[in-house]
């Protein structure tokens, strides 16, 4: 009889602690929601203003300073990686984006749309070189992702765009040669 009690105690223990890890966890999310949608709250304030205000730039600051936070005390959180390529893409600080962004795909490798995110990090960054294989990336997890699909059309075009204006500034003889003179 004693070995009864001692498993149903040991038994309510146990659930005593699951129910408190529970909630704790469920607290913990919830916190970190909040902080998240004050990030993003930041965010929406900053983004209607001239890109030189001050006030911008520091409502902008604010936002990723809550963002990391939450991705120091939860690195798995795609949700914060993802709101926070789009303040540094807002900051135009691409090269902190490119690093969230890569970071976030090593959490969700088969995630399309953070292949899609990075291209358009690279696209801003004049990295069009980059930008055509993580769509080709985004395009392998999902054919169907029609984002990726005109968003490559678009890269490609600009390629092509800049490929002819350096052909145009670099002036050919009556042979075809390049111009020596």
């Amino acid at each position: 009889m004693k070995s009864i009690f001692k498993v149903i105690t040991q038994l309510v223990v146990v659930m005593v602690l699951t129910v408190a890890s529970t909630a704790t966890a469920s607290t913990d999310q919830n916190t970190e929601a909040a902080r998240i949608m004050e990030a993003m709250k930041l965010y929406a304030q900053a983004t209607p203003m001239d890109p030189f205000d001050t006030e911008r730039a520091e409502l902008l600051s604010q936002s990723e300073s809550i963002l990391l936070d939450v991705i120091a005390k939860n690195p798995a959180s795609l949700d914060a990686h993802r709101k926070l390529m789009g303040v540094y893409l807002q900051m135009r600080d691409y090269r902190k984006g490119i690093q969230t962004m890569q970071h976030a795909i090593t959490l969700s490798p088969e995630d399309p749309k953070l292949f899609i995110a990075l291209a358009i990090l690279y696209d801003h960054q004049g990295a069009y070189e980059y930008a055509i294989p993580m769509l080709d990336e985004a395009l392998a997890l999902d054919s169907n992702q029609q984002l990726a699909t005109e968003y490559k059309a678009s890269i490609q075009q600009k390629i092509e765009m800049e490929n002819f204006a350096m052909e145009s500034s670099n002036p050919t003889d009556e042979m075809g040669e390049p111009d020596s003179k």
